[in-house]
């Protein structure tokens, strides 16, 4: 009868001690969510980037060289934007007006590797897309729907 109760007493023992170190943790402050600004490449913009970086690969016919220095630049404009439309305090107006602000911001840096010929290119498909971009249409350069 002796050695249960011990045992039931070491096992209590045992529980309270395994707890107390449980509920202790790992002395770190809990894992926040980060705002949308604070994120690090994720998802969205690793897909809105490429695909922007497909498109200028494509059009500008780019080199590996090129592709690989305006990557960055690329992807940095698309988070910039990624912000902008998240951001609910901002009127359609606002938006689009920063996000227009953005990437004319990123032109000039994305031309920096470019050559002439295809600064050219750069330049005029610049131009054609504020042309065809109807008005109130989203910044992704879709027209938005008829009716």
């Amino acid at each position: 009868m002796q050695s249960s109760w011990r045992s039931w007493m070491l096992g209590m023992a045992w529980m309270g001690a395994s707890l107390s170190l449980y509920g202790q943790g790992t002395g770190q402050p809990p894992a926040q969510i980060p705002s949308p600004g604070q994120q690090s490449v994720g998802p969205h913009r690793t897909m809105e980037a490429l695909g922007e970086l497909r498109a200028l690969t494509t059009q500008l016919n780019l080199t590996p060289e090129q592709r690989e220095k305006v990557r960055p630049v690329v992807t940095e404009e698309g988070e910039q934007l990624r912000v902008i439309r998240l951001d609910e305090h901002l009127t359609p107006e606002q938006r689009q007006q920063k996000s227009l602000e953005v990437r004319q911001a990123y032109q000039p840096k994305i031309a920096a590797f470019l050559t002439p010929e295809q600064q050219e290119k750069f330049k005029k498909m610049q131009e054609a897309y504020q042309v065809k971009r109807p008005e109130g249409a989203k910044d992704s350069g879709t027209a938005p729907a008829q009716k």
